[in-house]
């Protein structure tokens, strides 16, 4: 779901900044919004790093693996250290910790906070969610040497560096919006595998029925398998949404 994940990552971004703009009264530019749109796209993959095939964890080889192999760990621990009688039985690895919204707001808070205070922490977090999110809409693309370049991992993270010098020295701004594009795009993960047979521990860490690992889904009959007409439907709305949405608060 790499692909539909970025772009339900990229509407988010482009909405958290648009949004944060309109409350907060600045004038978010073009590169505010196109940087928007590559941190929730590459952060809508970050969920899956508790996973050693995911796009994410193999995006840059033994980084972005080690990465991996700590968010398993945290994940695992945490899952450990607070789950009931009640809660069912699993090793607390993939679509624990990494895929609730707590996880995702604590991580668009510290993101949002180093941005805010230090120019090379922005410049850190676009270059490589834009990567990440170049691997993931890379992939939405027909078969070919674009998708083939834009979705292996050290090219795509060689293209995000000019990209990301384009975007943050040409007039990005800095504050707690890049943060709350991070984050949104976390939650729309998770959302979006909600809406898969599995579902996420949306709740945690509140109970729901005696379960703090409760896993929350989309009622039965709006579930879908991963890849069928639902999720392609999804995917292309939101990458037809993202640059309306941009364009029509520029016109503003």
């Amino acid at each position: 779901m790499a692909p539909s994940h970025a772009a339900t990552g990229a509407l988010a971004g482009v909405a958290a900044t648009a949004a944060a703009a309109a409350a907060f009264g600045w004038p978010a530019g073009f590169a505010d919004l196109a940087a928007a749109a590559g941190i929730g796209a590459g952060a809508a993959l970050l969920p899956d790093l508790d996973h050693p095939r995911s796009t994410a964890s193999r995006s840059l080889g033994p980084v972005t693996g080690l990465l991996s192999r700590a968010a398993q760990a945290a994940s695992a621990a945490v899952f450990r250290a607070t789950r009931t009688h009640r809660d069912a039985a699993g090793d607390g690895r993939h679509r624990y910790l990494l895929h609730t919204p707590v996880f995702a707001l604590a991580v668009g808070a510290a993101a949002g906070a180093a941005s805010t205070a230090w120019l090379p922490a922005l410049a850190a977090v676009v270059w490589f969610t834009l990567a990440l999110a170049l691997r993931g809409l890379g992939r939405a693309l027909p078969k070919g040497p674009t998708r083939r370049g834009l979705s292996a991992g050290p090219a795509a993270f060689l293209f995000a560096g000019p990209a990301t010098v384009l975007l943050v020295w040409g007039g990005v701004s800095t504050g707690p919006h890049v943060g709350a594009a991070l984050a949104l795009g976390m939650v729309v993960h998770d959302l979006g595998d909600a809406l898969t047979r599995s579902a996420v521990p949306l709740a945690w860490p509140v109970k729901v029925r005696g379960r703090r690992w409760a896993m929350v889904g989309a009622p039965r009959g709006l579930r879908f398998t991963t890849g069928d007409r639902a999720e392609h439907a999804i995917r292309w709305a939101c990458l037809l949404a993202a640059p309306a949405l941009g364009a029509a608060h520029l016109a503003l």
